[in-house]
């Protein structure tokens, strides 16, 4: 049940990335995050998967509390708003082998855009999912730009 997890270790390590994992009870939202674990809201970092119909998925990761702009994630991926789908749960365990709640923003695979949102601190750790949900990733944004290929771009709705 945590190969992704597993697999998403390794690739840290075979990489020299430095990382930390942090161990705690589950948590499946925002709200548990932010109620449950001892991590900084504004570093908390989710990550939301998405597909293109065409073909391909995206993850963008943005801030815990923060929503994604369904238009300018098109924008930034190439996209139609209209070719944009968020995954079903389901369709989040398929794909990526991880339930809701613990997406990585390292999903292993070659067809996955990654797009992290520019509200996110680039200078400081964030905490993200790792596979599990019971478990929580603190790493540098900038080695996770640079092991996914990610770009940082404005993601969220800034509507109030």
């Amino acid at each position: 049940m945590y190969e992704k997890y597993k697999a998403i270790i390794a690739f840290l390590t075979a990489r020299g990335i430095p990382f930390r994992v942090h161990e705690h009870a589950a948590s499946y939202t925002v709200a548990d995050a932010s109620e449950r674990l001892p991590f900084p809201a504004e570093r908390l970092l989710k990550a939301i998967a998405f597909k293109i119909k065409s073909g391909g998925y995206i993850l963008a990761a943005a801030r815990g509390p923060d929503r994604i702009d369904y238009r300018k994630l098109a924008a930034a991926s190439g996209a139609k708003r209209a070719d944009i789908v968020r995954l079903t749960p389901e369709e989040v365990r398929d794909v990526f082998g991880m339930e809701v709640g613990s997406v990585s923003p390292i999903p292993l695979r070659e067809d996955v855009s990654i797009f992290f949102d520019t509200n996110v601190p680039t200078d400081e750790t964030v905490y993200c999912g790792i596979g599990r949900a019971d478990r929580t990733l603190e790493i540098q944004l900038k080695d996770l730009v640079q092991i996914t290929s990610g770009r940082i771009l404005p993601l969220i709705n800034n509507e109030a």
